[in-house]
Parts: C-alpha cells; structure tokens; sequence
C-alpha cells in the first residue's frame, strides 16, 4: 500500500514527496528531530520537530511541541504548534492543541483544533486569521 493512498486510514501524504523516516508505534524520543526528507510519526515525539518535505502523523502518533514541515497531515495528536507551509490536514481522529499557521488547512468530521489559525499565503503575516476552540 502505497503511502499516499486514500486507505491508509493511519493518515495519508498530502504531497507526492516519499517518507524518508518512520518512527515506529513503541518509540519514544526524547528532544528535537529535524530532517530535509518527510517524516511519518506512529510512536511519542517530546520535543520539536521540522522537516523541509511532508510529515505524517498517524493514528498512534503523539507530538509533544512544535511541528514545521510543507504538506502535514494529522490523524494522531499534537500538542504544540503547527507551522505548515502547504497544505495541513486533520483527519477525523486528528487532533491539534496549539496554534496553527498554514497556507491551507482541512479539518474532517470529528477532527478536532483548539488554538488559533492564521492561513492564506502570507500566513501569520498578511493571512486571514481566527480563533477556534474545538471542532468536532
């Protein structure tokens, strides 16, 4: 099964760019991960973590802190941050408890974000921005 295809009900690639690093459901990692390649998160991450490709995190995926990458998509939780500087994507089992800042962003029923968003080209800067407390 291909990462980005429509099935992978664990979350999907927003972007065509390949997985680089996957970090399985029993890991825990304790600090910051950065990399030029995308990331796939299905373990616990306490600690920030940037990408210059797409992140995934899946259904079993916790991120305690800040999150940055292009095309993020989130079926598991986040507990910090998001800056995305494509498309971001909560899945219905997705959460994100932090700000948001994205140049586009998909919430699915029962997806839930608690913070506020700024989105649009010049995100944080020039783009439409709001609060949201949850959306269920």
């Amino acid at each position: 099964m291909a990462w980005g295809s429509k099935s992978d009900k664990g979350g999907r690639a927003a972007s065509n760019e390949p997985i680089e690093n996957v970090l399985g459901p029993s890991l825990v990692i304790r600090g910051d991960l950065a990399a030029s390649g995308g990331f796939r998160i299905d373990g616990t991450v306490e600690g920030n973590v940037e990408s210059k490709a797409a992140i995934v995190v899946g259904e079993s995926g916790v991120v305690r802190g800040d999150l940055a990458g292009t095309d993020i998509v989130v079926a598991g939780q986040i507990i910090g941050n998001v800056t995305c500087s494509g498309h971001l994507e909560i899945l219905a089992k997705g959460r994100i408890e932090g700000d948001i800042s994205a140049r586009s962003m998909r919430i699915e029923t029962g997806g839930v974000f608690r913070g506020t968003s700024s989105m649009g080209d010049g995100a944080g800067a020039s783009g439409d921005s709001g609060k949201l407390t949850s959306v269920a």
